[in-house]
């Protein structure tokens, strides 16, 4: 098992939430001051143009109602947003809360696919982020044979890149200043994922214990057992159809594996997030305690500490709950403590 190197230099491991702008951003926003007032890091929005509500303006609601937290974009991509607009965008969320914003990137994945496009090459992806730091330094740089700057006054914000495939998360190793991985639950696959980010840091000369390290986790816990998994289903194809797409087969035993790879086959993305969706229904229990952490509080504490001895350093948890609020009080009061 991988653990944490003694160089490592220990952090308080953070609690963030996942939003999902599905209902009106009044409300998203809303949580967002829920999720700081009962003890959350961070609140990271979904920027996904034809399945949820504007990202940008969903966190600057959230900037202008909280104080404290941290707000990033979970995720933006290369592909629908310019790098000089993705500069201009968490500029100015990061000068409206107050230095409080973090850039989430990923390759693309609903965005795009429901545009006919395809994600973003590593490289592509590699060189958006390179020329946004450089940006946001105040520097002049060139992308694509352009030079371009940023005209007014701009600040550095730390870069995550949202990551689960071999080749994503040594990227993220090389280049990111954080990553946001959504591997699943299991800790075979959150120390394949350490491994890959390792690599890539390995291979840029880079400080491995300095890349701050995020599990994207899938989580709805209650009283009722068989409710909170059952509610879970919806987001947890969402993780399932990322993670099957992107870790390798071999990460994985073969009976869960098949039942993966025929959601994946069956899985809509105008139905992305959907607790209605039918592929939610190719959710077996074998996918869901791999992908998730679903059930009772005293179950999901000892899930997440088996995470924890790993060495990371935080979770966000997509909040998809048909009660949000009694979600994050519950994960408040009856799990992080126990994990602090």
């Amino acid at each position: 098992m991988m653990a944490r190197k003694p160089g490592r230099p220990a952090r308080k491991v953070r609690f963030d939430v996942g939003l999902l702008p599905t209902r009106p951003v009044d409300e998203v926003a809303d949580l967002a001051v829920h999720a700081e007032n009962t003890g959350f890091g961070g609140v990271w929005v979904a920027d996904s143009q034809t399945v949820f509500r504007d990202a940008w303006a969903t966190l600057a609601l959230c900037a202008d109602r909280t104080r404290k937290i941290h707000l990033a974009t979970g995720v933006t991509n290369p592909i629908t947003r310019h790098p000089a607009v993705l500069s201009g965008n968490i500029a100015t969320l990061n000068e409206l809360s107050g230095g409080r914003a973090i850039l989430g990137m990923g390759r693309g994945e609903s965005a795009v696919y429901n545009l006919g496009l395809k994600p973003a090459t590593i490289r592509k992806w590699e060189e958006c982020a390179l020329t946004v730091r450089a940006l946001l330094r105040g520097d002049t740089t060139t992308y694509q044979g352009q030079e371009i700057r940023m005209a007014w006054p701009v600040s550095p914000v730390p870069i995550f890149f949202a990551a689960s495939g071999p080749k994503a998360l040594q990227s993220a190793g090389k280049v990111a200043d954080g990553v946001l991985f959504q591997v699943g639950s299991e800790p075979c696959l959150i120390e394949y994922a350490l491994e890959n980010v390792r690599k890539g840091a390995a291979a840029a000369g880079r400080d491995f214990d300095q890349i701050h390290l995020f599990v994207r986790l899938a989580c709805n816990v209650g009283r009722d057992r068989g409710r909170a998994r059952e509610e879970m289903k919806g987001y947890a194809a969402v993780a399932a159809r990322t993670v099957v797409s992107s870790v390798p087969k071999e990460v994985f035993a073969e009976p869960l594996w098949l039942e993966l790879k025929e959601m994946k086959e069956r899985y809509d993305y105008y139905q992305h997030g959907s607790s209605q969706a039918p592929h939610n229904e190719l959710v077996t229990d074998r996918i869901l305690d791999s992908i998730a952490i679903a059930g009772t509080p005293e179950e999901a504490v000892s899930r997440f500490q088996k995470i924890v001895r790993l060495g990371v350093d935080g979770f966000v948890i997509p909040i998809t709950s048909s009660e949000p609020r009694a979600l994050l009080s519950t994960l408040s009061e009856k799990i992080i403590p126990r994990l602090l």
